[in-house]
């Protein structure tokens, strides 16, 4: 991977970290991803996450906005699901952008 590539990379996955870096957000998706619907609306997951439906409308938005979850309108009701295809692929980045950093150690511990 060039140095390009990871500097893209690097920026692409510290959107993610912001959007996961919420105790409120990391239950979202939680809740997104456990509670066996096809997909919840805001009411929903306001009620079962204790706070205010903008509240949880914010949180959401930054989710969608970093890719971790989808939106559908039906009616006058907006519905979320876990997007588990993204974080797949997130997580695949992760993996690469810290092997590519242990790789690097590796090689300066040998050299050492």
């Amino acid at each position: 991977m060039d140095c390009d590539s990871t500097c893209e990379l690097s920026k692409r996955m510290a959107e993610v970290f912001k959007a996961l870096g919420d105790a409120n957000r990391m239950y979202l998706i939680y809740l997104l991803a456990s509670d066996g619907k096809e997909r919840i609306c805001v009411t929903e997951l306001a009620e079962q996450l204790g706070i205010s439906q903008p509240a949880v409308s914010r949180h959401l938005s930054t989710l969608k906005h970093a890719g971790i979850v989808k939106s559908e309108k039906d009616g006058n009701r907006i519905y979320y699901t876990f997007d588990r295809e993204a974080m797949v692929r997130y997580k695949a980045n992760i993996d690469l952008l810290f092997g590519n950093v242990m790789q690097k150690c590796d090689r300066l511990e040998k050299r050492g």
